[in-house]
């Protein structure tokens, strides 16, 4: 079962005039904790940070949150952080109350595996339903995220597929909950998310991992013969974390990939990684 602070106490709801409800005027971040480890939680918090200077929300308290996240986690259990943050209540209509008292929502949801496993692969279907621009907003993780859900929808009930999005100019952004990459003629590649998409904590981190590695790592304008074209395609998020494309499909037409080289070097890497934050994070305990 599900357990859920609200802003400090233990709870199940929210007011009715939450501005988060209302409105969608809200941030948040999905955490991996391994072994009592919430993974690359600096970084998460670091991404809320900005979107909170973004939206022109008080500084976040890290003290606080942490706090709270780590009293939901008990020794060694493995599951996943939701961490939420809204404007609070206020008055109706659009414009914000020019001191808003946050409303702090931490959930924790116990799950019994963990991520060390083989890589993966998941199908990638072409969706219709496609994300608007907007720089201002492009890279965070907002609450409003009706156009991934009804992209989620086009492809039923299935943890076995994964929807490809692009934007309204029919550039390739990301997947409905991931980031894409893709190989061709040894360049691996990553759309730009200038004007729209979730700047993804694994994505940032494999792009530094290539860089010190000396890979030639690009962020770039991608479109969907890009994909096609390509040699090796995988996503990543924060829970997957990699996950190797199989097969693209784009209505009737099915492009046959297979996982490769790429996409072990990123899980390889991202399992490492993790393995050395909870390896200190059990140091410290």
């Amino acid at each position: 079962m599900d357990k859920t602070l609200i802003n400090g106490q233990y709870g199940d709801s929210i007011n009715a005039s939450d501005r988060g409800l209302q409105y969608g005027d809200g941030l948040f971040e999905t955490i991996l904790v391994e072994f009592g480890c919430p993974c690359y939680l600096e970084e998460h918090l670091q991404r809320l940070q900005k979107g909170c200077e973004v939206l022109g929300f008080p500084p976040l308290n890290k003290d606080i949150l942490e706090r709270e996240i780590f009293q939901l986690i008990e020794t060694n259990q493995c599951g996943v952080i939701k961490l939420l943050i809204s404007r609070g209540v206020g008055k109706r209509g659009f414009l914000p109350p020019k001191n808003p008292n946050v409303t702090r929502l931490v959930s924790f949801s116990v799950t019994k595996a963990t991520v060390k496993n083989p890589l993966l692969s998941l199908d990638l279907v072409l969706c219709h339903t496609q994300l608007s621009r907007q720089p201002l907003l492009a890279g965070l993780k907002h609450l409003n995220q009706l156009e991934r859900v009804l992209a989620r929808s086009e492809f039923g009930d299935t943890v076995s597929t994964e929807g490809l999005m692009l934007d309204v100019e029919g550039v390739v952004i990301e997947g409905t909950m991931s980031n894409i990459f893709i190989v061709s003629k040894g360049v691996l590649m990553t759309p730009t998310l200038e004007n729209a998409g979730v700047r993804g904590i694994i994505r940032d981190y494999l792009i530094a991992q290539a860089t010190q590695e000396g890979m030639d790592c690009r962020e770039m304008e991608l479109s969907v013969e890009n994909v096609i074209d390509a040699d090796e395609v995988f996503m990543t998020n924060s829970l997957m974390p990699i996950r190797a494309i199989k097969q693209l499909r784009i209505d009737d037409k099915a492009f046959i990939k297979e996982a490769g080289p790429y996409a072990h070097w990123a899980l390889d890497n991202v399992l490492a990684d993790i393995q050395h934050q909870v390896d200190q994070h059990a140091g410290k305990n």
